[in-house]
């Protein structure tokens, strides 16, 4: 099953906990916010995107399945 993390990029207030659970996976730009509006989550990675989403504050990171739908648990890899 392929995920994807999807961004509110707008709303991100810098907060920079999503890097600090997978720096590899959500890069920040020169001022500390998210520098993407999302991605496809590599294999083997599921579990730290899932982290990553989670840690915001802001709730603007969701991890969304295969079939569109919001991940409310870690996935199981």
């Amino acid at each position: 099953m392929g995920y994807k993390i999807v961004i509110d990029k707008v709303q991100c207030v810098g907060h920079a906990r999503c890097a600090h659970f997978a720096p590899e996976l959500f890069e920040l730009d020169d001022s500390g916010y998210i520098a993407s509006e999302g991605f496809d989550v590599p294999p083997g990675k599921e579990v730290d995107a899932y982290r990553g989403a989670r840690a915001c504050p802001e709730r603007v990171i969701r991890m969304l399945d295969s079939d569109g739908n919001e991940v409310k648990k870690t996935p199981s890899t």
